[in-house]
């Protein structure tokens, strides 16, 4: 584990170990902090911070992230939830691919399945003393409580050698655009997968030396494969689920269906080389019974860059290629998990809609409701099936639609100040949505008649 004490001070471990006339190789671990972000009420906030580096010149080896509060303790998802957080410099990418966008380059993410940054010996993520680091993450609010939380990040540094560099390249299986989730529409049946590929062309002659991934609830698996040698696996980063008494199944109230406790990981020292223009193809599934809301396949690749041979051979895969997980129970197949509606009632607990306890408003076709004053009006409608719906978003600030429950998924993007969004409701049956960043506030539900 990379992670130290909470007490370990920025300063931990920076303490140079100097021999007479030269650098002695070293490793140093150091705990470092965002600012803090306040969180309270089922709030949600998307930090964009710049965030303190090892201010060391070296390498990064190890990398890890979570939650805490003002006094470096702990903070579960009883309280708040670190949904994903993305680590990265304001530089022009070295990978200069598809992915990689054009002004900053990612070398550290996760999310609900907590995935550490671990290189194999003798290569490292290089970082300079005075460069600037960024972070960007998803918190939200899983009660009352005001808490002011930080993103605590333990940084495995190595100085005084040459390491081999590795570049970071994310690929999502959706495609690299700019779109970063996407919708599984449900509906399928039991067994239903919904299946998305994505061919990423290797931006320069390469071993693969570590692959970590990150993927929402619902995930059934994700790998990369190499059509040039036949479409054989390289590696997968499958998604492993708590039990059902882990906290992420226990908490309460749900407002987002559990991702994944792990992912696999992929470490090699070898590596797995790869040429200048080849095409590797990322496949990320999902169960497809049931509809998924902003789910993501994305894979971190790790490059070292090292000449290919003049032909492809299709070499056997390096003996020293492992997959890790966790040691602990898992179950491997998605969990079915609804989400319904919450609110908070008069006892000052939150508890669950079970009901609609609005009037029922039929709606002609095309309909329109608004969401003004931190709510939808009106609240409870009903529709005839192929009808057209306008939310209309009338607040100054953001709302958006969100998909609870139904027999297809639907929901809208956040907008405010009078834009609005259309859809159409085609399958029959009650659909549950609200609004995620006033998730006990807001709320609607839609009956869909033939």
């Amino acid at each position: 584990m990379f992670r130290r004490s909470a007490s370990i001070l920025i300063l931990a471990g920076l303490l140079a170990c100097v021999l007479p006339g030269a650098a002695q190789a070293a490793r140093r671990t150091v705990v470092l902090r965002s600012a803090p972000v306040a969180m309270a009420g089922f709030n949600v906030e998307f930090p964009k911070l710049w965030v303190p580096s090892p201010k060391v010149d070296g390498y990064v080896v190890g990398m890890d992230a979570r939650l805490v509060d003002s006094k470096g303790r702990p903070v579960t998802i009883r309280d708040v939830m670190l949904h994903h957080v993305l680590f990265y410099k304001r530089v022009r990418p070295a990978s200069q691919s598809a992915c990689a966008g054009q002004s900053q380059e990612g070398f550290y993410g996760t999310g609900e399945e907590r995935q550490q940054l671990r290189l194999p010996a003798g290569y490292g993520y290089p970082v300079a003393k005075r460069e600037r680091w960024r972070m960007s993450a998803m918190l939200m609010s899983h009660s009352l409580r005001a808490l002011k939380v930080r993103v605590e990040y333990t940084v495995t540094v190595e100085t005084g050698t040459r390491l081999e560099p590795v570049i970071p390249l994310w690929v999502r299986a959706n495609g690299c655009g700019d779109a970063v989730s996407y919708p599984v529409w449900g509906g399928d049946g039991p067994g239903g997968t919904d299946t998305r590929t994505y061919d990423c062309r290797v931006p320069f002659d390469a071993r693969i030396v570590a692959v970590g991934g990150h993927l929402h609830g619902g995930a059934k698996d994700m790998w990369l494969s190499q059509p040039e040698c036949g479409g054989r696996r390289l590696l997968d980063t499958s998604p492993r689920y708590g039990m059902p008494d882990d906290l992420y199944y226990t908490a309460r109230p749900i407002l987002h269906e559990p991702g994944p406790v792990d992912t696999r990981y992929f470490p090699s020292q070898s590596g797995i080389q790869v040429r200048r223009g080849e095409t590797l193809t990322l496949t990320g599934t999902y169960d497809s019974s049931k509809p998924h809301t902003r789910i993501m396949s994305i894979m971190h690749v790790y490059l070292a860059k090292h000449a290919a041979p003049a032909a492809q051979d299709c070499a056997a895969l390096p003996a020293d290629a492992r997959q890790l997980v966790k040691d602990e129970p898992v179950r491997v197949e998605p969990p079915d998990v609804s989400v319904p509606l919450n609110a908070l009632g008069d006892d000052g607990h939150t508890h669950e809609i079970t009901a609609p306890p609005w009037p029922l408003t039929p709606l002609a076709d095309p309909a329109k409701v608004a969401l003004k004053d931190n709510a939808f009006d009106p609240p409870y409608v009903q529709l005839k099936s192929g009808s057209k719906l306008t939310w209309s978003f009338d607040d100054k600030v953001s709302h958006n639609v969100t998909f609870a429950s139904g027999p297809m998924l639907q929901g809208s993007p956040t907008l405010a100040g009078g834009k609005t969004f259309t859809t159409q409701f085609t399958r029959a049956g009650r659909y549950e949505l609200f609004c995620y960043l006033h998730p006990l506030q807001m709320h609607q539900v839609i009956d869909v008649v033939d």
